[in-house]
């Protein structure tokens, strides 16, 4: 996905390839669903997806734990609040991504569970654009915590003190019975090693 793509993937990439300058890396950016089916297809050799996925076809592995924060504009009435709840959340305009993306379907289960409807005042398709009207006051968003370090440590977005927001696993999808190539079983081993540091 896009998070796994900007936040986690680029430093260990950036390592593998010094310490294994002759294997060719070859990405492919798509939401957790659509890696799910390219794994199947055989058009990757794995694939980094959020979990649950829920395909017999398919061998997953966690590999890390992603926290979700709730953020707001830098000056947001919520911000200043320390206890808030769904319920709070549930009143303000929500920007989101797009239907059909796992992060969409469980924050859509989240409300849902909580016998709440949120107001989706945007359905956006990446979290960049998300964090940008975010930060214009436009709604908030509940979005990973690797995703907006650097804004909330430069003070252009607020985190919102929120209960009841889950952590979500992310893990290695593969084809079921499947073999992967030494070069492919290195660089899963590789990011293992790389995303259990802290």
């Amino acid at each position: 996905s896009d998070t796994n793509c900007a936040y986690v993937l680029p430093p260990v990439v950036e390592t593998f390839r010094k310490v294994y300058p002759g294997v060719e890396i070859q990405l492919t950016d798509r939401m957790s669903p659509e890696v799910a089916r390219l794994v199947v297809d055989g058009t990757v050799d794995f694939g980094i997806a959020t979990l649950p996925v829920n395909d017999t076809r398919l061998d997953t592995e966690p590999l890390f734990m992603r926290r979700e924060v709730v953020i707001a504009c830098q000056d947001h009435p919520l911000s200043a609040r320390s206890r808030l709840t769904l319920k709070h959340l549930a009143e303000e305009p929500i920007l989101s991504l797009e239907e059909g993306s796992t992060s969409r379907s469980l924050t859509d289960r989240i409300f849902l569970e909580a016998g709440l409807h949120p107001r989706i005042a945007m359905e956006l398709g990446s979290i960049e654009v998300i964090k940008k009207f975010v930060e214009i006051g436009l709604g908030i968003a509940i979005v990973p915590e690797v995703s907006v370090r650097e804004e909330v440590g430069a003070g252009q977005l607020s985190l919102l003190k929120v209960r009841g927001i889950p952590s979500r696993q992310v893990g290695i999808v593969r084809r079921a019975g499947g073999h992967l190539a030494p070069s492919a079983e290195i660089f899963i081993d590789f990011l293992k090693a790389q995303v259990s540091r802290p």
